[in-house]
């Protein structure tokens, strides 16, 4: 998977958490049940789940990243890389 599909992945994921919150936000309103600890709570789930988010894509990018380079290291071409076995 490349580094858009990841970016693109991560981004449908937060506008589901996005779209959910809304829907729970708009029903809490029709049953006069908003208040301001909703506000806050719901708030908190976008927060948290998009850190979450953000930083799983992060890694996913980083592991990406590597094994393309540890790949092109390998393929016994000699441009330049060195690889060093720990």
């Amino acid at each position: 998977m490349d580094g858009s599909a990841m970016v693109i992945s991560a981004q449908e994921r937060l506008a589901d958490v996005m779209a959910a919150v809304v829907e729970v936000a708009a029903e809490s309103g029709e049953a006069g049940t908003y208040t301001a600890d909703v506000a806050r709570t719901l708030t908190a789930v976008v927060g948290k789940v998009g850190a979450r988010i953000a930083v799983e894509a992060e890694t996913r990018g980083f592991r990406s990243g590597w094994g393309e380079a540890v790949a092109l290291t390998a393929g016994g071409k000699d441009e330049g890389a060195q690889v060093f076995r720990m």
